[in-house]
């Protein structure tokens, strides 16, 4: 890993711990605007991906709360792993959710990755603009390509898009994808994509 993502890294972490701090528990620690949001985006997986019985993997999964939305909703998973890089937020997560399994671990340093779920979900990940810090298209497709080769069947992965409507404020802090090149980039790790953008 280059000297660059290192130092992104040790930001980020710094970050969401500073936020867990002085917020807690907390949608605004996460980067989240609000329940609502946040509910919302889980909701499109939940709708979308059959997690019935399936082992899930949670790529930056910070408190656990996919794991709380899909109990809400009834789903019933056979495994539950939620990794992040932030021990804080990890600490939180497993007294939140004792039951389940949760790891302070960095994707983007595994290497020899082979799977350890059935499903998996990164939600958030991609959205932090590194600017001229680092190659955002490079860095969420090598997460994206860690990430597929750690399940076994689907992942969804989420990001905001450049196509975005008139009334949505446009954000300095956050990297906006092309989502036809996401698309093609997809398509060269499998022929079956779904690309929602609705």
């Amino acid at each position: 890993m280059t000297e660059e993502l290192k130092e992104i890294f040790i930001s980020t972490i710094s970050r969401y711990s500073d936020r867990y701090k002085k917020l807690g528990r907390h949608v605004h620690t996460l980067g989240w605007g609000s329940d609502e949001q946040q509910h919302y985006r889980f909701r499109q997986v939940l709708r979308n991906v059959n997690l019935e019985d399936k082992k899930l993997l949670d790529i930056g999964c910070g408190f656990g709360d996919f794991l709380s939305c899909s109990h809400q909703a009834g789903v019933n998973l056979s495994h539950y792993t939620g990794w992040d890089i932030n021990p804080d937020l990890i600490s939180e997560a497993a007294k939140q959710h004792p039951d389940s399994n949760f790891d302070v671990i960095n994707l983007a340093e595994k290497e020899n990755l082979e799977p350890v779920a059935q499903v998996g979900v990164m939600l958030g990940v991609l959205n932090l603009n590194f600017k001229d810090r680092y190659d955002n298209l490079k860095f969420s497709k090598m997460m994206i390509e860690k990430a597929f080769t750690s399940v076994s069947e689907t992942l969804v992965v989420d990001f905001l898009s450049i196509h975005k409507t008139p009334d949505y404020p446009a954000e300095d802090f956050v990297f906006y994808h092309d989502p036809a090149e996401m698309l093609s980039f997809s398509l060269s790790l499998t022929p079956s994509v779904r690309l929602i953008h609705d």
